[in-house]
């Protein structure tokens, strides 16, 4: 090797030890609800099955097996999930690293939300103005109801947080769209849709007009944001399913307790 490789090499190396040492230093927070039997679903999927099909009192090793839909738990919503004339755009398509970003938490949870209850662009800029800090081009939103932490459970009424919910109206989905965002996410099932009963109050322009259309991925069902700094770096990648419509996600925010 060259005196020249050798030097490229080094501050490679370098540079991998340098990010190692600055993600470490930074606080994780696991954003994904466990996988479990009873665990919420949107109410036209199939039931998450884990069966321990392999045991080692019969087999020697333990293998469960899992049936479930893509959309299950913490999870991400590809173009190919609503939009017809995208089913090019699967989850296995979309680049390994386009989770990994910038993502703003916008937190509402001190408010008593109700099923059907709407998030504005008023609300939004006024989160902004009072902590000075908003998302930008190529970052990712996050907006916490609170919903998740109060309402997600695995009894027999776990699907009472499938079927209700607080959303977002057309214009604030709108607004995350001209702000060229790479994701909008939120702690409930279905992100910008509010829910009352299981009947969605709006049209959901999320998923059929104006995020997924145009590349914007949806995460949905993504826990723990009231454990997460206002900025931080988010970091995921869907399982390559494919020509899947989504996929699972166990997100890690990396926090800055001085963001």
């Amino acid at each position: 090797m060259s005196d020249s490789g050798a030097l490229t090499s080094k501050g490679g190396f370098d540079a991998v030890r340098a990010a190692a040492r600055h993600i470490r230093s930074l606080r994780p927070v696991d954003l994904a609800p466990t996988l479990g039997r009873g665990i919420p679903r949107w109410p036209t999927h199939p039931h998450l099955i884990i069966d321990p099909t392999i045991v080692h009192e019969n087999d020697g090793y333990y293998c469960q097996n899992l049936s479930m839909a893509e959309h299950i738990g913490c999870h991400v919503d590809a173009p190919a999930h609503t939009v017809a004339d995208q089913m090019h755009a699967s989850i296995d398509t979309i680049s390994v690293d386009r989770l990994v970003a910038e993502a703003v938490v916008y937190d509402f949870s001190d408010r008593d939300w109700k099923p059907g209850d709407i998030l504005t662009p008023s609300d939004i800029e006024s989160h902004e103005r009072k902590h000075g800090i908003s998302v930008g081009p190529d970052e990712i939103a996050l907006v916490n109801f609170g919903w998740l932490k109060q309402y997600w459970r695995r009894d027999t009424q776990a699907q009472w947080y499938a079927r209700n919910a607080p959303g977002m109206n057309e214009e604030l989905v709108l607004l995350f769209k001209e702000r060229k965002v790479r994701a909008v996410g939120a702690d409930t099932i279905a992100c910008e849709a509010a829910l009352v009963d299981g009947v969605s109050t709006g049209t959901l322009p999320g998923h059929f007009k104006h995020w997924l259309p145009n590349g914007i991925l949806i995460l949905e069902c993504v826990a723990n944001l009231e454990l997460v700094s206002r900025r931080c770096l988010f970091v995921a990648a869907p399982l390559p399913i494919e020509h899947g419509s989504g996929s699972p996600l166990r997100p890690i925010a990396y926090c800055c307790d001085e963001c």
